[in-house]
């Protein structure tokens, strides 16, 4: 699969290091230009390329937002044309751990207000629940699937797919529901998040009937 990535800071890195070791090709890409990720990119096991955030979008299977709450936006509008293009959200209204460090977005569901930064796709809320450097170290490729990752997302087609590329890399999907409810599940003052863990099929199901009753 090519995967693009928008963001090349801790998370984007993550990401890329996960895919790539799993043979998948990415392109990472972030708001300085291809040429600030030389150094970055070769550290990739030739799996990965530097590009702008159009090329990302453009020559990619799906898209993962790994970039500061404060920054997606910005990151996400030099692109024309989202229609119908797998977003995958990874992003968390949030600049530090803990309550401060949360930002206040009115209420809104997180996910709903990217959806509306990215008109037209399809996104899927993934990944942000577990720190970076525990999902870093616990996912593997070639493992065989068993660490739990929550998701959320109205297109069942889109679902499908971030639900395959989680298992190459040792994850299994579980579904919270749609963008909305599943986001609101999976986001700040959910009831998802918090665990320093990647958490087994059965406690993440039970974690996520718990949160629904």
């Amino acid at each position: 699969m090519k995967i693009g990535i928008i963001g090349a800071g801790r998370m984007g890195q993550a990401l890329a290091g996960l895919f790539t070791r799993a043979g998948h090709d990415v392109i990472l890409s972030n708001s300085r230009g291809p040429e600030s990720l030389a150094d970055i990119v070769d550290e990739f096991n030739g799996h990965c390329s530097a590009g702008t955030v159009q090329e990302a979008v453009d020559s990619t299977d799906l898209v993962f937002l790994a970039t500061p709450w404060g920054k997606t936006a910005a990151a996400v509008s030099v692109v024309e044309n989202w229609d119908g293009k797998i977003v995958v959200d990874t992003t968390n209204n949030r600049t530090a751990p803990g309550p401060q460090g949360v930002i206040d977005i009115g209420g809104r569901i997180s996910s709903e207000a990217v959806a509306e930064y990215v008109p037209g796709a399809r996104v899927v809320k993934a990944l942000n629940v577990t720190p970076i450097h525990i999902m870093a170290t616990t996912l593997s490729a070639g493992a065989d699937p068993q660490h739990a990752v929550y998701m959320a997302g109205d297109d069942d087609d889109a679902k499908k797919l971030v639900t395959d590329l989680l298992a190459t890399i040792g994850g299994v999907a579980i579904d919270t529901g749609d963008l909305h409810t599943g986001g609101a599940l999976q986001g700040m003052g959910g009831a998802l998040p918090g665990d320093m863990e990647m958490l087994s099929v059965p406690a993440a199901e039970a974690k996520l009937a718990a949160a629904k009753s």
